[in-house]
């Protein structure tokens, strides 16, 4: 075949997915709008912005390899498309609008592979698999769930502050969520659980297991060690504004390192990631020179 010929198929084999994409957003956009408002007024949903984001950054960086075998695949394809397009019009009936959003998050992941399948195959599909699995995120996680990960999220954070204070030498007596400091009592609220940066350690720690580790093993251990991190990070941020609250200036406790400071404190967290990460890689490749 001619290279111009290829370039032509390639480009509308393109624009038909870019259009059953944008098609699925059109069919889902009432519900969509929804769960745009959630993760922009939610923090426990705020997450799902950079989902995307990434999905579409790994299918542009991995191009040549998810690409190389396109080829279309009617077969796959039209029945995802068909089966999640039912899906969509049962829930409408079924389900209250609330629901509608979870589902219409989950609908559109199986459009969009469904008109990836369509126009590029099942061995391309199969190569940009990270992509459209990360892409699930964006299905909100029931409050219900999510509720339960932030009570985690609350007492590891209270324990551990506990114990950094002790290991710091720190007069401090605990009473639950509540720890009495000379002066004053910090509770360690469920706004205070850290819920969002660890759910954006967590997105970090999965590209990162996607980048640079290579095996099962290593992956799924960073990702278990992500909670872990998150609390301790979050520990490490109540223990420092409540000394700074008590021993410098009562102003920290309600300023603006507590109200804006998860940034500055993510930076913790990254720090314990990340060296984990290179630790994990240098094994791998340990085994593979002894194996």
């Amino acid at each position: 075949m001619r290279p111009s010929n290829v370039l032509v198929r390639s480009g509308l084999r393109y624009q038909l997915f870019a259009v059953l994409c944008v098609s699925a957003i059109i069919i889902l956009s009432a519900p969509l709008k929804a769960l745009l408002v959630l993760s922009l007024h939610d923090e426990r949903y705020t997450y799902i912005l950079a989902v995307p984001i990434v999905s579409a950054a790994f299918l542009y960086l991995e191009k040549a390899r998810i690409f190389r075998a396109s080829r279309y695949c009617p077969a796959v394809g039209i029945p995802l498309i068909l089966l999640g397009l039912v899906v969509w019009f049962v829930s409408r009936i079924c389900l209250s609008a609330s629901e509608n959003v979870s589902v219409a998050a989950g609908v559109l992941v199986l459009l969009w592979i469904g008109a990836f399948n369509l126009c590029y195959g099942v061995k391309s599909f199969k190569e940009a698999s990270f992509p459209f699995v990360f892409l699930l995120l964006i299905v909100p996680i029931p409050s219900t769930v999510l509720d339960r990960v932030v009570v985690w999220l609350q007492t590891g954070s209270a324990e551990i502050s506990y114990l950094l204070f002790r290991v710091a030498g720190i007069p401090v007596l605990r009473h639950g969520m509540v720890m009495s400091l000379p002066g004053v009592d910090i509770e360690v609220a469920p706004e205070c659980s850290g819920i969002r940066s660890t759910m954006g350690l967590f997105i970090v720690g999965a590209v990162l297991t996607r980048v640079i580790l290579r095996t099962g093993w290593a992956r799924s251990l960073t990702i278990l060690c992500v909670g872990p991190i998150g609390i301790f990070r979050n520990a490490v941020r109540i223990v420092c504004i409540s000394v700074l609250g008590v021993y410098v200036d009562r102003g920290f406790l309600a300023g603006n390192l507590h109200r804006r400071g998860g940034l500055l404190f993510s930076l913790v967290g990254f720090a314990v990631l990340i060296p984990l990460v290179w630790l994990l890689r240098r094994w791998e490749r340990y085994l593979v020179a002894v194996g």
